[in-house]
């Protein structure tokens, strides 16, 4: 990992800057929507019949019969990174998420949503001195660039054949680009410059499947869910390109093909707990399974993720706006699904508070606005690595609409 002494370019064509997204997938999306943001990540035990989650397709089931559901959403971000008391920060945008929601029949769901899978994007170097004496200096350059990432377009359907039980699928088509560069460059002309090119075109799928349980008696609501994803080998293979040329001139080229990527299984579990509709705790935690992954010859390591949040309405039925409103907080933390250079990755921690404003007009009062606030610490896993801190405002829009309504005439 170069340190931040060195020669920092910092990027956004993605809305990425991670020195880390160099390692693994980069870094990882996780199908939140507003809700789940404002409640630290959660929802594998959340279901709701007028809001989209995503985490666990189970919940889909749950829409009612004439509701049609659209979110979508974006994400201003400021990252700072730390090192050995030097400090950077970059500002960049992304959009987050595409998604909307309808019943197909009774207690079957259907959800169409575009989410990130993951994000890369980096530009730094570090330069070193290996000689410096009366025939002059010489200094080499080690530059590392990275760009791409792979999107999902997915398909879901939630059922709930029995009272209480439901069932569910998330069937996503995987695509996207993985770019990663290191060049090797001297500043004595006649020695030879080495550029290698990591490439991989990915086009895959990804199939999760998902469970809940929900129990009602008086006031008080529990819901339990479990999910799991299916883990397979990516059949497109990945290239090492490897180039060395003196004075602009190649002198040599080589092209590998490496151990293809791979998809890990995994699994979750979450519950919730709601009283009278108005006030909801839930907790999730998940993993993946990294270890038996493999980047372009590099090892990954299990990724293990916990969060836990809640929701408050002070009342549900009432003009003042306040007290529609949704108010929100969660934290959670995350292990890195890959190794740097042998080493273990950085953890995450993170804390976040939101708020759901209702839409309230003569014709709509149910859309909601859902804005909340992220604070990230991502640590480094072994002296040396940099420390990132991101603040993150989330945005996004909840159109609720009753699209199937019949309209009567008076």
């Amino acid at each position: 990992m170069a340190l931040l002494t060195a020669t920092i370019a910092l990027r956004a064509d993605n809305g990425m800057n991670s020195p880390y997204t160099r390692y693994g997938f980069g870094q990882l999306g996780t199908m939140e929507l507003g809700v789940n943001k404002g409640m630290g990540g959660t929802g594998i035990g959340l279901q709701n019949n007028s809001q989209i989650n995503l985490l666990n397709p189970a919940s889909y089931a749950a829409v009612d019969t004439l509701t049609f559901l659209l979110d979508v959403g974006m994400s201003l971000h400021n990252t700072n990174f730390a090192e050995g008391g030097v400090k950077m920060n970059a500002r960049n945008t992304t959009f987050d998420y595409l998604a909307m929601q309808f019943r197909l029949m009774p207690k079957l769901g259907m959800t169409i949503s575009m989410t990130p899978f993951s994000n890369i994007g980096y530009n730094f170097s570090n330069t070193q001195t290996i000689r410096d004496d009366e025939d002059g200096q010489v200094t080499t350059t080690n530059r590392y660039y990275g760009d791409g990432g792979l999107r999902q377009v997915t398909m879901g359907l939630g059922w709930s054949p029995l009272k209480g039980l439901s069932v569910g699928t998330n069937l996503s088509y995987l695509y996207g680009e993985i770019y990663h560069y290191v060049y090797n460059q001297y500043n004595e002309t006649t020695i030879s410059t080495r550029t290698k090119q990591y490439k991989a075109d990915v086009t895959s799928y990804m199939a999760n499947f998902g469970m809940q349980y929900q129990t009602i008696f008086g006031k008080n609501k529990v819901t339990v869910g479990a999910t799991y994803q299916l883990g397979h080998n990516i059949d497109d293979e990945t290239y090492i390109i490897d180039l060395v040329s003196t004075e602009s001139v190649v002198t040599s080229s080589d092209t590998l093909t490496t151990t293809p990527l791979s998809i890990p299984s995994g699994f979750g579990i979450g519950v919730s707990y709601t009283f009278d509709e108005r006030l909801t705790f839930a907790a999730d935690y998940s993993t993946q399974h990294y270890s038996t992954a493999k980047f372009f010859g590099m090892k990954g390591a299990n990724y293990h993720r916990a969060s836990a949040g809640f929701e408050y309405i002070p009342e549900r039925i009432t003009r003042n706006l306040f007290r529609r409103t949704r108010y929100r907080a969660g934290i959670h933390y995350a292990t890195a699904h890959y190794t740097v250079d042998g080493r273990p990755g950085p953890t995450e921690f993170g804390a976040s508070i939101g708020i759901g404003l209702p839409i309230m007009n003569g014709w709509n009062a149910k859309s909601i606005i859902n804005i909340s606030g992220q604070a990230v610490h991502v640590r480094p896993g072994a002296p040396g690595m940099i420390t990132e801190n991101y603040l993150r405002l989330n945005i996004g829009l909840s159109f609720n609409e009753s699209w199937f309504d019949k309209w009567k005439v008076q």
